[in-house]
């Protein structure tokens, strides 16, 4: 239902930029480059990297006006980058062996993308950090050692240092995008691939098709972080307002998508 709705309302959005690409001529090696990068664009705008990057953006520990807008863009550029290096291998693959992706592998991809989104939306909600739980874990085996002597008697205890420094995700923001780019339209558009015989060609069809996203998502996730700058720079309240808004919409993307392929029977068949 949710995706029902996003789909609705970037329906227009889309119909331009399908209208665009099918005016694009591919008969020549500068159409389908330019086929590409149209593409790519469009791609970012679909609903769940929007959510996946909204949901960092909300969960980004620069606060105010001026860390949020300085970080948004660069969470949504680093997801590009995460998403073109994965499609990059991927593509290799295809375009060395002819194939195309199969559909029960993209299939399960696109089902661990809605796995990705609900855990994104949850540590949106929580606040909770899987990377410092499993850096707690790992620091329990990295403690140091400290030996005060008072007089006769001798106290020795251990303890561990925080490494919780504010950053804007961006480790984060690769991982998501890497995960997106292996599953969903990124597959589908390997499908194009196949039909392009030269190895050169396809790598350069991948990485204008990248830039494309790249450039899309940098776009997108700053316009997300214009009301989180605005709204949020000095009032807390309204700062987790929007980190709760954006974190429950993630997580009813993620879990509709899980839904609709599991419903589909194309896990578990």
């Amino acid at each position: 239902m949710v995706l029902e709705m996003l789909d609705a309302l970037a329906k227009p959005l889309s119909d331009a930029f399908q209208l665009v690409e099918s005016s694009i001529p591919v008969t020549a090696p500068a159409g389908i480059l330019l086929l590409g990068l149209v593409t790519g664009l469009r791609h970012s705008f679909e609903p769940d990297h929007i959510a996946a990057v909204s949901a960092m953006v909300a969960s980004s520990e620069k606060g105010g006006k001026k860390g949020g807008l300085r970080s948004a863009p660069i969470l949504g550029a680093i997801w590009g980058v995460g998403h073109t290096a994965s499609l990059f291998a991927a593509g290799l693959v295809v375009l060395l062996l002819a194939t195309a992706v199969p559909e029960w592998l993209s299939a399960r991809l696109e089902f661990g993308v809605g796995v990705m989104l609900a855990i994104l939306a949850v540590t949106t909600i929580t606040g909770w950090s899987v990377g410092r739980f499993f850096w707690g874990i790992i620091s329990l085996n990295a403690r140091h050692r400290h030996i005060h002597s008072h007089g006769q008697l001798v106290h020795d205890h251990n303890h561990n240092h925080a490494h919780d420094g504010g950053h804007a995700h961006a480790h984060k923001s690769l991982i998501v995008g890497i995960v997106h780019g292996l599953a969903g339209s990124g597959a589908l558009m390997l499908f194009v691939l196949p039909a392009i015989h030269s190895v050169p060609l396809g790598l350069a069809y991948i990485g204008i098709f990248g830039a494309g996203s790249i450039a899309g998502m940098a776009g997108v996730s700053t316009l997300l972080g214009i009301p989180f700058a605005r709204l949020s720079g000095n009032s807390v309240k309204a700062r987790l307002v929007l980190r709760y808004v954006a974190g429950v919409i993630t997580l009813a993307i993620g879990a509709g998508l899980m839904y609709e392929i599991a419903a589909g029977g194309q896990i578990f068949q």
